[in-house]
């Protein structure tokens, strides 16, 4: 069979020439990296019948090519000794032979790279010889000498590694130089001499065994592995490892252990770099890279393209060495820059400086290898126009490379360099925020945060709003914050119950007092100017005013979503940067520094409101903030129970009283009372986010009403009956916090008229008449016509809000009020034309305006669960349609559904539905899980005291106070621990949580001898001058000998209160049950 597909082969000794040989012609070409153009220099057209070739390293003969034939005949030639200078073309020349015994097929030939006067010799089958032959030819190689090149022949090198490969005796009648045969009656499919060796051969036998032959010992048995063998690749940088492959699977293994390869992989690992698998997908030729440690070139059958795969070793712990990295690459020298991927103790016989060849350890000798192999990256070459037939990496000596170059020869003989770029290599971010990319020599350090002054102290950072009242010593004073308070509470409007006016300038200026002096932390522009160089230096952002209030602005303008509406080219390095500073953990980091902490939730939700344009952590905050407010201040324990951040489906289930009290008084009467919380038009955008003037655009994840009414069910909650005495404290506590008068009932019967109340109030909505009346008019004012009308419709108003509709100055407002006018119901009943409900249905789904698409929705279906369903609306004004419309079942089913998509979600806004409670701390962790904010997590977990053992809760708290410590901010972790004990503290004096051991033990007594601790409870009758475990006296005074003494707190107090004049030498106490 000849070779007709194309073979390409570079020069052994890595000079600028390769060779391209098929269809019986071998053709000698030159690479010019200068002028990037490839120089033909020699061709030989006379091997009809070749069937595989290989180049010989021979320094005296550089053109000395073996070929072998299909007859198995192989034949040594020099392809430059005779060429002509016109026309390239060797007819005939040197030429010396190899012959075989018995004809058959010659399938691999294989120079060995250390001595190559050894040359082996794979053919196909007979019966009775072999079929894996190894010939010295340092006999032969003179003969092929010729005169026109003799002044540039080298002499002969007359030293030659040692050991020589020792003969074989196989009889007076075989060629002597044949030195040792073996593989009887088999087929060698391909053979490769481990680098760096004479004495150990690779052979893949009959395309089911990859076979070791030690040659140091002709007689011994090779070692066999099952694998299924088309080609062999050794690696020039790592003398154990060699790669094979076959039927589309590629192994990499280590000679020290044949067990098992270190690595295993096919095409379908490298899909990540969009390879599409195809089926019969098999690997035609391999080769490991001269010029990159660790990396794999591989070629597949019929494809169009070369992939290169990056093999990652890795090392155990007890293996790592210490070693310096030079932050300039350029200044390293080569094997420097390669050694961190193969530790020296790996090379055992590599000695490039002599010719002496130490032999290895006998392959697979059950030596154990040192690290384990990983595939770390995997790219390709371009597609080329028409399938390639073979390819060759190009060495090259620049030590420092920015491409690795191949050389590609297709199937009609076209040949074509290509460069492929390495991937850019990072090392993991530093604690400061700090990512390094490096590629080639050059490298680029991408800073998180840019800050030449120090953070100020967290005792520094002025609150921008009065601190919450929550958790504050002036609870346990009794202290009533809503005393003297005459006005319906207001969200972002300023009040005397802890709400200050948030117009955007006072907002700013309040912000920005927070940190007096302070220069700014980094802006998204202080290293555009940086190349991607390592001499270049990080350039200042010069003319900023960083302690004015727009510098605070900028400071936060590059994690906001769409502020920049420049059309402006961004650079991939400014993009990269602008990734860096807005990751999660930098944004983390500027909110401490900006005081985002457990005391103040007004203060977290400016802090995040000028970190991002979402409503939703500042939505939270501004809840939690009303929530303390409304359920905490004053204690939140009310008729013995606690509703300390409870949220609305446990106000609405019920739950257990903390203490049992007995009440004297009867219910209360609920006064009618105003939950509307803007009653006047806001400042513009105010950060208010409780208010009901919410923007229709702000969507939520969170899940919606079912589409009908008998939907899935879910578990049952509390009996619809609840004790008479909750009932109490939920008027007690809605008596505290009455201002309004206008009356309010609910659209249907219901059995707890007091929890719906208290909701809504949680919500902060009110759908009194009166109130509802001024929100209209508010909404009207505002330009929200869709949201005034869509509420009227809800109350039956229609007349009022086909009038308002048409107040608009939006046309497709008046439109939308002649579709309402037809819409209208008559007699209560729905639409019955059936034509005109189809075209609403169209309708519905074409509207921009959720406010629109719910009036429609509801005039068309009349069905509130479909009015439920639409997500574009805020949760809380679907919380309120669901605690205006919907009966106390279909209430309780929609707030379990709501729980349900948030926790499955990880919305944070469920936290309003589910409280501080475990169901808060379930949604808390798919919110960390998916946005990686462990920050809020953390602080927001540890609000609720009784959730402060909550493994969760501790393992967030850890985290974060891991994070702080990592960017040095210690003062803010200080601070974080002294508010969460001062919250602690204050829940266990007033009897709101079990009194636990919140900070570890500081200080511990230890006994000299047993070295026991001396831990309460003390034992009876134990001495205070010995331990108490093993009874051996304590240590004594080094002044006056005498023995210490351990005094429990009830003994130490009686001798504080009796204190007498006599003097003693040391009294070492020991507080018992505290640390």
């Amino acid at each position: 069979m000849v070779q007709s597909e194309r073979h390409l082969l570079w020069h052994p000794r890595l000079d600028d020439r390769f060779l391209v040989g098929g269809g019986g012609q071998l053709s000698l070409y030159e690479w010019l990296p200068v002028s990037l153009e490839i120089k033909p220099v020699a061709s030989k057209h006379d091997l009809q019948m070749m069937r595989c070739f290989a180049w010989s390293p021979e320094v005296a003969y550089d053109d000395l090519v073996a070929v072998g034939y299909t007859n198995g005949k192989v034949d040594l030639t020099r392809l430059e000794a005779t060429a002509s200078a016109t026309s390239l073309v060797l007819s005939s020349g040197p030429s010396v032979s190899l012959p075989v015994r018995n004809s058959r097929a010659c399938h691999a030939l294989a120079f060995c790279p250390s001595d190559s006067n050894y040359l082996a010799v794979g053919l196909d089958k007979v019966r009775g010889d072999s079929s894996l032959v190894i010939w010295d030819i340092s006999g032969t190689i003179p003969t092929l000498s010729v005169k026109v090149d003799s002044p540039q022949v080298a002499p002969l090198t007359s030293t030659r590694p040692q050991p020589l490969i020792p003969r074989m005796d196989a009889g007076g009648r075989t060629d002597q130089r044949i030195l040792q045969q073996h593989a009887a009656a088999e087929v060698v499919s391909t053979v490769s001499w481990a680098p760096k060796s004479t004495n150990v051969l690779f052979a893949g036998i009959s395309h089911r065994w990859l076979r070791i032959f030690d040659l140091r010992s002709p007689s011994a048995s090779p070692q066999n592995i099952a694998c299924k063998v088309q080609g062999i690749a050794t690696d020039p940088y790592d003398e154990h490892r060699v790669g094979s492959f076959g039927d589309g699977v590629a192994n990499v293994w280590d000679i020290r252990n044949w067990t098992h390869p270190v690595l295993t992989f096919t095409e379908k690992d490298a899909t990540a770099d969009g390879a599409s698998v195809r089926a019969g997908d098999v690997f035609t030729t391999m080769e490991f890279s001269s010029t990159r440690r660790g990396m794999l070139a591989t070629l597949g059958r019929d494809a169009n393209h070369v992939r290169f795969w990056d093999l990652q070793q890795v090392h155990a712990a007890s293996r790592v060495q210490d070693g310096r990295v030079s932050r300039d690459s350029s200044q390293s020298s080569r094997a420097t820059k390669l050694s961190w991927a193969n530790p020296t103790n790996m090379l055992s016989w590599s000695n490039a400086g002599t010719t002496h060849i130490t032999p290895p350890p006998t392959p697979g000798e059950g030596q154990k290898v040192p690290y384990s192999l990983v595939l770390s990256d995997t790219r390709k070459t371009k597609n080329f126009s028409k399938p390639l037939a073979s390819f060759a990496l190009v060495p090259t000596t620049d030590p420092y490379l920015l491409t690795s170059n191949v050389m590609v020869v297709n199937k009609e003989g076209d040949l074509e360099l290509y460069a492929v770029h390495d991937t850019p290599t990072h090392t993991p971010w530093s604690p400061r925020g700090d990512l390094t990319l490096g590629v080639g020599r050059s490298y680029r350090i991408i800073h998180g945060f840019h800050t030449r002054d120090k953070p100020p102290e967290p005792w520094d950072i002025p609150s921008s709003a009065p601190p919450s009242a929550a958790h504050s010593v002036e609870r346990s004073s009794g202290r009533d914050h809503s005393a003297g308070n005459n006005s319906p509470t207001l969200f972002g409007r300023g009040d005397e119950d802890g709400f200050p006016a948030l117009s955007v300038p006072r907002l700013k200026t309040g912000l920005a007092a927070t940190r007096p002096g302070i220069g700014k932390a980094y802006t998204p522009a202080a290293l555009k100017g940086l190349h991607f160089e390592h001499v270049a230096p990080p350039k200042q952002v010069n003319g900023q005013d960083h302690g004015s209030v727009s510098g605070l602005r900028s400071k936060h303008s590059h994690i906001k979503r769409g502020r920049d509406a420049s059309t402006k080219r961004v650079e991939p390095t400014d993009t990269m940067q602008h990734n860096v500073e807005g990751d999660i953990s930098m944004v983390m980091r500027q909110r401490v520094i900006d005081g985002y902490g457990l005391i103040n939730p007004l203060h977290n939700a400016l802090v995040t409101a000028y970190q991002s344009d979402s409503t939703v952590l500042p939505g939270l905050w501004h809840w939690i903030s009303h929530a303390q407010r409304l359920l905490s201040v004053p204690p939140s324990e009310v008729e013995g129970y606690s509703f300390n951040y409870r949220g609305i489906l446990s106000i609405w289930d019920g739950f257990r009283p903390s203490h049992f009290l007995y009440s004297v008084h009867p219910t209360p009467r609920l006064p009618h009372r105003s939950l509307l919380l803007e009653t006047q038009p806001p400042q513009p955008q105010a950060l208010s986010s409780l208010a009901l003037q919410e923007s229709h655009a702000h969507r939520t994840r969170s899940g919606s009403g079912s589409r009908h009414t008998g939907g899935r069910r879910h578990s049952k909650g509390p009996s619809e009956s609840v004790p008479e005495d909750y009932v109490n404290a939920i008027g007690t506590l809605l008596g505290r916090k009455e201002h309004g008068k206008g009356a309010w009932k609910p659209a249907v019967a219901t059995a707890k008229l007091a929890q719906r109340q208290l909701a809504l109030y949680l919500c902060g909505w009110s759908l009194a008449e009166e109130d509802l009346a001024s929100a209209v008019k508010r909404w009207e004012k505002e330009h929200k016509h869709s949201q005034a009308a869509c509420w009227l419709v809800f109350t039956k108003q229609y007349k009022a809000a086909i009038e308002l509709l048409m107040r608009s100055k939006d046309e497709a407002h008046h439109m939308m009020s002649g579709m309402l006018a037809a819409l209208l119901p008559s007699s209560g009943s729905s639409i019955r034309n059936n034509d005109l409900r189809e075209h609403c249905e169209r309708l519905i789904v074409r509207l921009q305006d959720p406010h629109l698409r719910a009036m429609l929705t509801h005039l068309t279906v009349n069905d509130w669960s479909e009015v439920l369903s639409e997500e574009s609306l805020a949760l809380r004004e679907r919380l309120a349609i669901a605690l205006q419309f919907l009966s106390d079942k279909e209430v309780s089913s929609y707030l379990r559904r709501i729980v349900d998509s948030c926790t499955h979600s990880g919305d944070i806004e469920g936290l309003m539905v589910t409280g501080l409670t475990a169901q808060g701390m379930d949604i808390l962790q798919m919110y960390v899980d998916v946005t990686g904010d462990v920050q809020t997590a953390a602080i927001v977990g540890n609000l609720n005291p009784a959730r402060a053992r909550d493994a969760r809760v501790e393992r967030w708290l850890d985290t974060y106070r891991h994070l702080m410590d990592a960017w040095k901010l210690f003062h803010y972790r200080c601070q974080l621990d002294i508010d969460r004990g001062r919250i602690l503290a204050e829940a266990i004096q007033l009897d709101e949580i079990a009194p636990f051991e919140w900070a570890p033990q500081q200080i511990i007594l230890r006994c000299n001898y047993c070295n026991k601790p001396f831990d309460p409870p003390w034992p009876l009758g134990a001495r205070s001058t010995a331990c108490f475990h093993c009874g051996r006296p304590l240590p004594k005074c080094s002044i006056c000998l005498m023995t210490l003494n351990i005094v429990q707190d009830s003994a130490r107090n009686a001798e504080l209160a009796n204190v007498s004049s006599k003097g003693a030498c040391l009294v070492l106490y020991a507080r018992g049950g505290s640390r």
